[in-house]
């Protein structure tokens, strides 16, 4: 608190440097912060509520074990906790066998985006790359949000919208490099 009880903000990267150092209380609430948000995109990628949320609970389990090596100059809070949980909700669908060779494209068309510029949950560099990923083309975008978000390879991707693999893993290398350097001009 402030001279004047006012509560300073403290940062979901501070929240994290303090969970490394075994504060459990900065833990609790970076969950508290986060946790509804990768919720979200884990229903999403599992389409199962109850699934996503056994995977925010296993996953959020191992990022207090790996807080510590959370580094703030590396990566912002919320992108870093979604990096170490994504690979956990892959390996479920895997094991679960939700993973279907070939996924109904009115599927790939409900899901919704990624991130849309001016949601709050987004610091300046996510509503840059929100913008960002609106300036691709609508192929290359949807290539790279459905592979985020559901988790799916671009064998997958590219047997669900019919389209040749090669021509799947081209567009999703272009719109990556698209989308690398529209963020350096927004740097």
């Amino acid at each position: 608190m402030t001279s004047d009880d006012t509560p300073i903000e403290v940062t979901d990267e501070e929240l994290l440097q303090k969970a490394g150092r075994g504060d459990l209380r900065s833990f609790e609430q970076f969950y508290d912060r986060a946790g509804g948000h990768i919720f979200s995109l884990l229903c999403q990628m599992m389409r199962d509520e109850r699934v996503a949320a056994e995977v925010l609970r296993d996953g959020f389990a191992s990022l207090w074990k790996q807080a510590a090596a959370y580094d703030p100059e590396r990566c912002r809070a919320l992108p870093w906790a979604v990096m170490h949980l994504r690979p956990q909700a892959i390996e479920r669908m895997r094991v679960l066998g939700r993973r279907s060779r070939v996924v109904d494209s009115s599927v790939l068309d409900q899901t919704t985006p990624l991130m849309e510029a001016g949601d709050e949950r987004l610091d300046a560099r996510g509503s840059e790359l929100a913008v960002a990923l609106k300036k691709l083309p609508a192929d290359q975008r949807q290539l790279i949000e459905q592979g985020f978000s559901r988790g799916l390879n671009y064998h997958i991707l590219a047997e669900s919208l019919e389209v040749p693999s090669e021509t799947a893993k081209t567009n999703i290398h272009r719109g990556m490099l698209r989308l690398l350097e529209l963020m350096k001009g927004a740097a």
